[in-house]
């Protein structure tokens, strides 16, 4: 631990949970979801009271809220033009912390908008009033549309304004732009907030004690968050191991776009703190695009607060992933270089990378434990991504015939072309078919075609489905499609994508404890 107060220490973040109060009558209810924080590990509430501004009752029950709160709180009435309700005239929120005073009943601390600030005076007095009498004021930015152009301007000013704490929050759109909030905690003129918003942004909330913040906000419900990416309580104490975290932290996550709720996210920290790892697994959400992955990886690689050790890489990325490494001049192993792509990405302390592929094995050992009979076997794959591509690797080696499906016979014709060294591959065919693959999105919950039937895109005809086929769904939310409702009904054996995917999954753990060497 730093021999420096708490408010400069890395890794003693303060987990502060939102609650918002629509109405006066909303006190008693307020106060026992405050409780709840408390009790399931919120170190400070933040009383979001931007409607509690326009008349007397309104400012006592503020009133009540911060004298009868079992936690310390941060009081705050967030202005519309920086992301909140409160769009009355200043002097309503002056006359309200006027209450405050008049009751002598102080929040631990205050947030107000620096904008705010510099152009009210009598905003600005009572700002330092409270100071005066022992609450830490806190002076905000927010941009809810990206990071914003003065940013580090913006920081230099509030550090020289009369404050206690400044904060900054703006949406990331990429992940190299959440990792700045490392950079400004790091040259942090006095304590600091720094967190980047949206889903690329889950990184500097999961990071902010390691990197040197004074607090992250967790939401006691996904429904209550008060900014777009804003994790919970539960997530942050439970899957994050939030209070674990710190500066010798490796960073490892899930690359793709878009990501849902994967099971990876649970259990692959759930994995880490089983073997007593000091490692975090986190979503890294990256739009398609090389030029995209290839700066945020690089990213990440680069960033001297980082210990990165790798990622999952789901679709589209998963060619971009292999071709990340084969640049890098890294080591490519044999079943990504068959496949012609990465689900894995190995990162040493020392920078070198390695791609492979876990696929192979995610899609093989499932069907084998259903009776799947391999050697001469007819396989049809339906897709011709990268998950199709390894799932036909996987099935040639083990001595099936396979047959690719896809929406795009081109792309089918591709990976037919690029695997036929491997074994017997063609386009389409007519079965009948004992063992199928469904390898694209249709299907998934958080893609472009939920609920679709990949069957259909790729013209595939369940009545060449044998009897006695095994199937397998790379889609794992949710786990019954109309593929695997299909395959039922056909009288098929059928492996859903939460067994693909904790396979796979587990060989990926092995691999990054063995630095994939």
């Amino acid at each position: 631990m730093l021999a420096t107060p708490n408010l400069y220490a890395s890794y003693m973040a303060m987990l502060a949970t939102p609650i918002t109060i629509a109405a006066p009558e909303a006190v008693d209810h307020a106060l026992n979801l405050a409780q709840q924080a408390k009790e399931r590990g919120a170190d400070l509430v933040e009383w979001r009271v931007d409607a509690l501004t326009g008349d007397a009752i309104s400012h006592q029950a503020v009133v009540r809220l911060v004298k009868e709160v079992c936690l310390p709180c941060i009081l705050t009435c967030r202005t519309a033009m920086e992301g909140g309700g409160f769009d009355g005239p200043e002097a309503d929120r002056v006359d309200m912390l006027g209450t405050l005073l008049e009751a002598d009943t102080l929040p631990r601390y205050l947030d107000v908008e620096f904008s705010a600030c510099l152009v009210d005076a009598p905003l600005c007095v009572m700002t330092q009033t409270f100071r005066d009498k022992g609450t830490s004021l806190i002076l905000s930015t927010h941009d809810f549309d990206g990071r914003p152009s003065d940013l580090i301007r913006r920081v230099a000013d509030m550090g020289a304004a009369p404050c206690d704490v400044i904060k900054v929050a703006y949406h990331a759109k990429a992940i190299r732009e959440a990792l700045e909030c490392a950079d400004l905690l790091a040259s942090r003129p006095k304590p600091m907030i720094a967190l980047a918003m949206g889903e690329a942004g889950l990184v500097s909330r999961v990071f902010a004690g390691a990197w040197g913040g004074l607090l992250t906000f967790a939401s006691l419900h996904a429904d209550d968050a008060t900014a777009p990416g804003q994790p919970t309580l539960e997530n942050m104490r439970d899957r994050y191991r939030f209070a674990q975290i710190n500066e010798q932290t490796r960073l490892y996550g899930l690359v793709g776009w878009p990501l849902g709720d994967s099971p990876g996210l649970t259990r692959h920290n759930e994995m880490f703190a089983e073997a007593g790892w000091n490692a975090v697994y986190v979503p890294l959400p990256v739009r398609e695009g090389w030029e995209r992955f290839k700066a945020d990886v690089l990213s990440c690689i680069d960033h001297p607060k980082l210990h990165f050790g790798g990622v999952s890489v789901t679709m589209p990325h998963k060619a971009n992933c292999l071709r990340f490494v084969q640049e890098a001049h890294g080591e490519i192993g044999s079943a990504a270089s068959v496949a012609g792509a990465s689900n894995t990405l190995i990162v040493q302390p020392s920078g070198d990378c390695r791609a492979t592929n876990t696929d192979v094995v995610g899609v093989i050992e499932p069907l084998r434990a259903l009776g799947a009979t391999f050697d001469g076997g007819m396989a049809a794959v339906i897709g011709a991504g990268g998950a199709a591509r390894a799932a036909c690797v996987g099935l040639l080696q083990a001595g099936a015939r396979v047959r690719v499906f896809n929406r795009t016979q081109s792309r089918a014709q591709q990976v037919v072309d690029d695997l036929q060294s491997v074994g017997d591959i063609g386009v389409g065919g007519n079965g009948p078919f004992t063992i199928v693959v469904q390898c694209t999105s249709v299907g998934m919950a958080h893609g472009s075609q939920p609920g679709g039937n990949a069957m259909e895109g790729a013209e595939f005809d369940m009545g060449q489905v044998a009897k006695d086929a095994v199937a397998l769904e790379s889609v794992y939310d949710p786990l019954e499609t109309v593929f695997v409702r299909a395959m039922r009904e056909a009288g098929a054996q059928v492996a859903t994508g939460s067994e693909m995917w904790a396979t796979q999954a587990q060989a990926q753990q092995t691999m990054w404890a063995n630095g994939g060497w």
